[in-house]
């Protein structure tokens, strides 16, 4: 399958995983404690994050009101956008359908609330949950192993389980990346304490893909400084997560300590990047001596071979910030299912473009996805 002659790799789609998979594809030596814990679950795989995070409230102040309006909940966040099949994120039959559509050949599937197991605060029982999800998603990947990938999730509570689950997700022909907040308990990217998850991520040569998430542990920043609003921590909540991680990931010389990591940078958009690569090289000529592992300017480190960003179709300063990032660096992503995507038309909006060649939307639609994620084939 192709669209208009053009190979398509969706680098960031999802899945809607269900939060009985906690149940039906866990450990069976520690079912009745995940039962018992996930008794709280709500409504739909969101239920997860009031389960394991019973601190966890709704936003549902509106803005210029004093008050929080009962019931308003975070809708649409949540949802699924209303022209994709309602069951796409956990049946592939019907996923497949949808690429069909949308003239995918290949996704690659991220969690949509699964890397909140973190919250569990027991390391055995957050590493079950994480092996749990990969089970499922493993067996969601195996109906369609050609067309469907998935990137799995690691439990960060102890590194050694975290690093146990890389070596069970190398043995995975479906897993192609690993999925990550990149923050815990207040220590960012950078912190020597997830040096095992990237060693193990190197020896496996699996790319880290960090991915925040909207009002869900670990949190991205600023959850406490919105006003409790919807519009104002999602509008937020993937760019100051992604400002946040880039920076110290990058800052804290993470592609010199590793030097065959590839990372990525994914749901955070692209029109903003050049400007803070710009800004971070602006503070690495006044603070080197608060980064000192980093060898080079940040956005020298940003346009290398190592470094990826997704972003979204519709951005209207797509080709100004790709071309100063770098056409090698950019990966086209649906965010299939999510309420926000551009389906079924995400691809069809880059191959349209009159402003980016004919070559540059073969990088960004399938080539560079596929030196990212090395593991698909096509």
């Amino acid at each position: 399958m192709s669209l208009a002659g053009f190979k398509i790799v969706d680098a960031d789609g999802h899945v809607t995983e269900p939060a009985s998979l906690y149940s039906t594809h866990i450990d069976p030596k520690l079912r009745a404690a995940a039962d018992a814990l996930l008794s709280r679950v709500g409504a739909g795989n969101l239920g997860i994050v009031p389960a394991l995070y019973p601190k966890w409230r709704s936003a549902e102040r509106p803005l210029g009101e004093a008050n929080e309006v009962a019931g308003l909940g975070k809708l649409p966040s949540g949802r699924n956008h209303p022209l994709a099949s309602p069951a796409g994120g956990y049946d592939p039959a019907e996923r497949i359908r949808d690429m069909d559509k949308e003239g995918i050949d290949v996704a690659v599937c991220f969690a949509t609330v699964a890397t909140s197991v973190c919250a569990a605060t027991d390391p055995a029982m957050e590493a079950a949950l994480a092996r749990a999800y990969n089970r499922w998603v493993g067996e969601y990947c195996s109906a369609f192993p050609a067309r469907i990938k998935a990137v799995g999730i690691v439990p960060q509570r102890e590194m050694t389980r975290c690093a146990a689950e890389v070596a069970y997700l190398a043995r995975e022909p479906w897993a192609v990346g690993i999925m990550t907040f990149g923050n815990l308990d207040g220590m960012l990217p950078d912190h020597p304490y997830f040096d095992a998850l990237y060693r193990s991520a190197q020896d496996a040569d699996l790319p880290i893909c960090f991915h925040g998430g909207t009002d869900r542990p670990p949190f991205a920043p600023g959850r406490e400084d919105v006003g409790n609003n919807m519009f104002m921590m999602h509008l937020t909540g993937h760019v100051w997560h992604q400002m946040r991680v880039m920076a110290a990931a990058v800052g804290g010389g993470l592609f010199e300590r590793y030097p065959t990591l590839k990372l990525g940078f994914f749901e955070g958009g692209i029109s903003w990047v050049p400007w803070w690569a710009e800004r971070m090289d602006g503070h690495y000529k006044h603070f080197n001596r608060h980064t000192p592992h980093l060898t080079r300017k940040p956005s020298e480190q940003m346009r290398s071979e190592r470094c990826f960003f997704t972003f979204d179709p519709d951005e209207t300063m797509l080709p100004e910030a790709m071309r100063l990032v770098g056409v090698p660096r950019l990966m086209w992503a649906s965010d299939y299912p999510h309420f926000d995507a551009e389906f079924p038309d995400a691809a069809e909006i880059v191959v349209n473009n009159p402003r980016l060649s004919a070559d540059e939307k073969r990088a960004i639609l399938a080539d560079n996805s596929l030196r990212f994620f090395n593991r698909i084939a096509m």
